[in-house]
């Protein structure tokens, strides 16, 4: 989607009213778009697991829930399509207290509308993922002009959409009304049939035009495969378990000790994002993240799957930042998202957190903190998911259709048509992945007694380091940063620096931190997984070789475009690189690489995309001449 560098200022909506919610206007929604598009119908003859729809111009959401409420009124859930997808594009996204004033005058729909409001995304330019219904209704909100995400959406060069509302009653686009290359976009994302309000009829779908052949275009199967392994029980490969057992997948996680034990074994870890004035992959893909794990992980607070104060908390976060430069410049562009953060004061702060602060910088009302191994041990929980703990050292063989998990004594333990490497820096030794230029980086934690002077803490505090609110009375403070630093031993000099750090952070409380200068501390150390550019990796693996031999023109020349499909090893995918911000980007890279080995729309946008996928760096380097 194209964008200027202030690419994240909150869209807003035009004032008036959006749809009728009275008794005669559900009627009427319900006969044109449901009834006379027979939905039930072709949802029960449908072939494949999904059924996709699209709208063009979301609304306050009235279609939506009312597409929602049949599904959950179909008659047998094993019959046919078994979960429906939902796509719907809005330039002008409504505002939260829309939702809400639909949800109070359609009571017949008011608990999806509530539950729609509980799940609603910022309104940043690009797609957000709005999961329902433990994964069965999945909805797409794609914040944008009709015209780009139309040509985003196409980028996956396959057909996506069973059927598409193109509603002209809202003064919203419909499809009699696009040009015809627009048109013509649309009739290519089709697979099967489309659907309208009668006065503006949709154009027949055909198949889609050919595209330019994309490097980053992943491996598809005919059908999703029935099971999947997955290696690594951190963060990384619990939340992609999750979200492949969501979709009816089995899931064998296959760990070589015990789950979240290594990066993600930290007590206590804060939601962080990435704030910038500037347009970059990085910037949006963490911002994407953090909206899509704030959501996700408030979904399972809500839903008893995590514990109030045990497992975390969802209190805020303020993270000081000394450059007052920066603070001015993103001032103004927050006030249009202050649910997603703040500038305040020093004064400010204080009073926000709970403890004095002497800084300014960022406020996030809808942070906190959380314990990485309770949330791992909630993914691990769900239905589909199996666990096989102390595996010990791991090695994956193709044998036919079949990846197989062979231990150190070449036994195989499990095997199933796909497989997804998320061990973090270990995921190098496996055979054919050697290349990846994962970067291991020492941190050490220090585990602080829950003190009386840090007792008014409530919420998490940023600084160089970070502390939350208690836990089990003691509070997770760090972390050192050592890229290349192999020592597992805990030190001494580092539990003294976490110490002066936060004494920095928090200088009234000099006295009380200092009184534990000889007082032995608890903490650990561990080796956060991390790539040259600060993006994970995540997608399907190249093929090296044969990868390298389709791009060797870029040797030559590195910006030249080459046409050409990029090589996949079959099956096979990587979740990995997620540094010290595992919390916030696992859930949405877990999300991405359950959708792409279901043959899914992406929850992130084409350059997202390929800023993620672990190919990039074979392209680079082949650019640079190192490969």
């Amino acid at each position: 989607m194209r964008r200027d560098n202030q690419h994240w200022a909150a869209l807003s909506a035009p004032p008036g009213q959006r749809e009728r919610c009275d008794a005669q206007g559900l009627a009427d929604y319900r006969r044109t778009f449901l009834a006379d598009n027979r939905l039930s119908e072709h949802w029960t003859r449908h072939k494949t697991p999904v059924f996709t729809i699209a709208e063009i111009g979301f609304g306050c959401g009235l279609n939506f829930l009312l597409t929602w409420d049949l599904w959950r009124q179909r008659g047998n859930p094993d019959e046919g399509a078994r979960r429906l997808h939902y796509i719907a594009i809005e330039a002008n996204p409504p505002h939260r207290t829309e939702l809400s004033a639909t949800a109070a005058h359609c009571t017949a729909l008011a608990p999806l509308a509530a539950a729609l409001c509980a799940q609603y995304p910022q309104p940043l330019p690009g797609v957000h993922r709005v999961v329902f219904d433990t994964g069965t209704v999945i909805l797409d909100l794609w914040w944008g002009p009709v015209e780009d995400v139309l040509a985003d959406l196409r980028q996956a060069g396959v057909p996506l959409v069973d059927s598409w509302y193109t509603d002209g009653g809202r003064g919203t686009v419909t499809a009699g009304e696009l040009p015809s290359a627009q048109q013509s976009q649309l009739a290519a994302l089709g697979r099967a049939h489309s659907t309208a309000d009668g006065e503006h009829p949709t154009p027949a779908v055909t198949a889609p035009a050919r595209l330019q052949p994309r490097w980053d275009q992943p491996w598809h199967s005919s059908a999703p495969p029935a099971a999947v392994l997955v290696l690594g029980a951190g963060l990384a490969g619990c939340h992609t378990a999750a979200a492949l057992a969501r979709r009816g997948l089995a899931v064998t996680v296959l760990e070589s000790g015990e789950p979240a034990q290594r990066a993600s074994g930290n007590a206590q870890g804060v939601l962080y994002t990435r704030l910038s004035h500037r347009h970059s992959a990085l910037t949006d893909f963490a911002l994407a993240s953090f909206d899509f794990a704030v959501r996700q992980y408030r979904h399972d607070f809500a839903a008893g799957r995590l514990r109030e104060g045990l497992d975390g908390a969802l209190c805020g976060s303020f993270h000081q930042v000394q450059d007052s430069r920066e603070l001015d410049r993103m001032r103004m562009l927050l006030t249009k998202v202050p649910e997603l953060a703040q500038v305040v004061d020093a004064a400010q702060a204080s009073q926000l957190i709970g403890l004095e602060q002497h800084s300014a910088g960022y406020w996030y009302p809808q942070s906190g903190w959380l314990s990485p191994p309770a949330v791992c041990a909630a993914l691990l929980r769900q239905a589909n998911v199996t666990l096989q703990a102390g595996c010990g050292t791991l090695q994956l063989v193709r044998s036919g259709h079949q990846w197989q998990a062979v231990n150190a004594n070449g036994q195989v333990i499990a095997e199933a048509p796909a497989a997804v490497v998320a061990a973090g820096t270990a995921c190098s030794s496996f055979a054919g992945l050697e290349w990846l230029p994962l970067r291991a980086i020492r941190g050490q934690t220090t585990q602080l007694p829950s003190l009386t002077a840090l007792a008014p803490l409530r919420a998490a505090l940023c600084h160089r380091g970070y502390i939350a609110p208690a836990r089990a009375g003691e509070h997770c403070i760090g972390a050192t940063f050592g890229p290349g630093d192999c020592d597992p031993n805990l030190r001494p000099a580092d539990q003294a620096y976490n110490l002066a750090q936060l004494t920095a952070a928090l200088p009234t409380l000099a006295k009380a931190l200092d009184a534990l200068e000889d007082t032995p501390l608890a903490g650990r150390t561990e080796w956060r997984c991390a790539s040259p550019d600060y993006l994970p990796l995540v997608g399907p693996v190249p093929e090296r070789e044969a990868f390298m031999q389709r791009f060797a023109a870029l040797r030559d020349n590195a910006r030249q475009p080459v046409a050409a499909q990029g090589v996949y090893l079959e099956g096979l995918y990587l979740n990995t690189g997620h540094g010290s911000r595992g919390l916030t980007s696992t859930p949405l890279a877990a999300e991405l690489l359950a959708s792409q080995l279901c043959g899914e729309s992406l929850p992130v946008e084409p350059e997202t995309l390929r800023a993620l996928a672990p190919a990039r760096f074979l392209l680079r380097d082949l650019g640079r001449n190192r490969i």
